[in-house]
């Protein structure tokens, strides 16, 4: 409850550029004063310097430049009791479906069988979320469910994909005794992106490193995996006509056997697991998927823009039609084959574009009902959603002055997003150019002129032109950082 409250403490204080009162954020939050302030001592103390600072008479207002290289920096802050038990839930998700026994448990955790008959319960609720169950044995506890359910977990819990938009952000999430894993999963990701000739943007090049890298971990330890995907009729279909997806697949397991020295046969079918989630994802380049459900997609999509037109009463541009007509396409193939796509901005989504997002998961229910597809979950939407918000954002652009370079990683929308937003929010500027974090140098050779970088990643380049990091997002709270930039270089350029 403590955690619930103290990130709705959060997102409330990053939506409104401003001080907040006690009062406003007991009511906007319907708790008390005291569990306010409580709360926001609890945040305050777990940082090194204070997230949220207070004025007497004035409230409370979130520290953002602490809040953001905090949240970068992805520091876990969780109790001793919270730790045992995501531990003890990797274990059982790391052995599913083997048993582990409770002596096992009870040891490696240096707890009391009681204290793990609490964790049991607690587990339990956490499972639910992958819709997995815990199950008691004699003497041994175990995890059951679907083997995709389990991989989805795994991925959450060991790599916080939920909570990434790049590769380094997981990097930082791993321990340096896995760094090893971790660049040779990444070098089977690049592999198969130099074979296809083709590259994947966020989230598709996470979701698919996330799945090598767990499927490295599992291997080394357990050999119990579900091989009955290898005959799943529609699979083979698609494999047949998918061929060179299929051999990228079966050349990455080949490797981590390799890389393992496993010769054990029970591997093979991981090809298969592999092959669904390369095969459900959006290639920026590589055009060689072959899937069915293009027709579908094409009446899912106008339905989508139907509704969401009419839900905020505005008429988008044709040329959204295409952009979401082919996410759509690999979101019915995600959808058939219970693939998960985690959303990592999901929450800044729903907090950014409120109604854009009410609008586009209306659409997405009602989608879901005419064409009979399985639940589009809030992840999905949150995808869909933000084409819609690029255009949304970008009715009224106004003229520029101050040239700027908007650098982040390679994202879905993001990129034009973060830009329409800068734009509208500050006439001042003019955005001369969007780049990833990779080609900095190159473009402060090609564009001398650029007065400032704003870039949702932090940047490693010696230049002396001011780089500012905001969030993917462009908050309130990155408005007023960059105002400030862009007001200091205006006042530079005046004669004095």
């Amino acid at each position: 409850m403590q955690k619930e409250i103290s990130q709705e403490i959060i997102d409330y204080l990053k939506v409104h550029n401003r001080f907040i009162t006690s009062d406003e954020l007991s009511s906007g939050l319907n708790v008390s004063k005291k569990t306010v302030s409580r709360h926001i001592n609890s945040l305050n103390n777990k940082y090194p310097k204070p997230i949220i600072v207070s004025q007497r008479g004035r409230g409370y207002e979130l520290n953002y430049s602490n809040y953001l290289d905090f949240a970068r920096q992805n520091v876990q802050h969780d109790s001793s009791t919270h730790l045992r038990q995501e531990n003890m839930l990797t274990k059982l998700l790391f052995a599913s479906p083997n048993e582990v026994k409770i002596y096992d448990l009870v040891n490696s955790l240096y707890i009391s069988e009681s204290v793990l008959w609490n964790d049991e319960r607690q587990i339990s609720k956490r499972l639910k979320k992958w819709n997995l169950k815990l199950k008691r044995k004699q003497r041994s506890i175990q995890i059951i469910g679907n083997e995709k359910d389990i991989r989805n977990a795994l991925i959450e819990l060991v790599l916080h994909i939920n909570n990434s938009t790049d590769i380094e952000t997981l990097r930082k999430n791993t321990s340096q005794s896995h760094q090893k894993d971790f660049n040779f999963a990444l070098s089977q990701v690049e592999m198969a992106l130099r074979v296809l000739n083709g590259s994947l943007p966020y989230p598709y090049n996470i979701n698919f490193f996330a799945h090598i890298y767990i499927l490295l971990t599992r291997a080394r330890k357990y050999k119990s995996l579900d091989k009955s995907i290898a005959s799943e009729d529609n699979l083979q279909q698609e494999i047949k006509m998918n061929p060179e997806i299929f051999s990228v697949c079966k050349t990455i397991v080949s490797n981590i056997k390799k890389y393992l020295g496993l010769d054990d046969v029970f591997f093979e079918s991981e090809a298969y697991y592999l092959f669904k989630y390369l095969l459900t994802s959006r290639f920026n380049s590589f055009d060689g998927i072959v899937l069915d459900d293009r027709d579908l997609a094409e009446k899912v999509t106008q339905f989508f823009i139907q509704e969401v037109s009419q839900n905020l009463n505005c008429q988008f541009d044709l040329s959204i039609k295409d952009e979401i007509k082919n996410h759509v396409l690999a979101m019915i193939s995600r959808l058939k084959m219970n693939i998960s796509l985690p959303n990592a901005l999901l929450n800044d989504i729903k907090l950014e574009y409120p109604q854009v997002f009410q609008a586009t998961k209306s659409a997405a229910i009602k989608a879901g009902k005419k064409f009979h597809l399985p639940v589009i979950s809030d992840d999905e939407t949150g995808f869909i959603c933000l084409y819609f918000a690029k255009y949304y954002e970008a009715e009224n652009t106004p003229n520029d002055k101050v040239k700027v370079y908007v650098i982040c990683t390679t994202g879905i929308g993001t990129s034009g997003i973060i830009s329409t937003k800068i734009k509208n929010s500050i006439p001042e500027i003019e955005i001369v150019g969007l780049a990833s974090n990779f080609d900095v140098e190159e473009i402060l050779k090609k564009e001398p002129a650029v007065d400032l970088l704003i870039s949702t990643v932090p940047l490693k380049s010696q230049s002396k032109v001011p780089a500012e990091l905001v969030s993917a997002f462009f908050t309130k709270k990155d408005e007023q950082k960059v105002r400030n930039v862009v007001e200091k270089i205006q006042n530079a350029r005046r004669p004095v």
